[in-house]
């Protein structure tokens, strides 16, 4: 068992070799007087967001995206690359708010050609109660009914497994209103992050 009492950080010169004797190791390195972690293979600068662990994918969305149809739409700019043959974990947070009270949103994804995606999404519909909507393929999922207050920024989770086949292509989140010609807008910030776990 490793010694996990508070140590100083040593610094040094250059990063030494990766390798599972030195793994969980931290460094100082003097060039960029940044910290470093090593996990046995690689380094990892820990001033990065992940500490540059190239596992982690993620992406915030820059502006709003309205849709006042029950047809589904991609939620513009927020969306992932995978790769193929490839297994990912997808945590999806979703503010969102709907034009009336008696207008819920329904959220849901597509995955590229081949892939098996299994999502549970958590829409709220006041600050007590939610729809869940369970999906064991794209596109797929109920809208939620309702909300307690129109306009209000509200937070949806999502959490999905995507495990790709031999294409690659995008993860991207859609949309609907659940009721036509009322607006359901998906707000700026929304994000998702994606660790590919193998």
């Amino acid at each position: 068992m490793r010694d996990l009492a508070y140590r100083i950080a040593p610094v040094v010169s250059t990063l030494p070799a990766a390798s599972v004797a030195i793994a969980g190791v931290v460094v100082r390195l003097s060039t960029d007087n940044k910290p470093y972690w090593c996990d046995g293979a690689a380094w990892f600068d820990l001033t990065q967001p992940g500490g540059n662990d190239t596992r982690l994918s993620t992406v915030r969305l820059a502006a709003d995206v309205t849709n006042s149809a029950v047809t589904l739409a991609d939620v513009a700019g927020l969306f992932l690359a995978l790769a193929a043959n490839s297994t990912y974990a997808v945590e999806a947070k979703v503010m969102f708010q709907t034009a009336a009270t008696t207008t819920g949103i329904r959220l849901t994804q597509t995955v590229p050609t081949g892939a098996t995606v299994l999502a549970q999404w958590n829409t709220p519909t006041s600050l007590t109660a939610s729809t869940l909507a369970n999906q064991r393929a794209a596109d797929a999922g109920a809208a939620s009914t309702a909300i307690d207050t129109a306009n209000a920024n509200t937070l949806a989770s999502g959490s999905l497994l995507v495990i790709t086949g031999a294409t690659a292509g995008n993860l991207q989140i859609r949309f609907a209103s659940e009721v036509a010609a009322s607006n359901a807008v998906v707000k700026a910030g929304s994000n998702l992050v994606a660790t590919k776990v193998a």
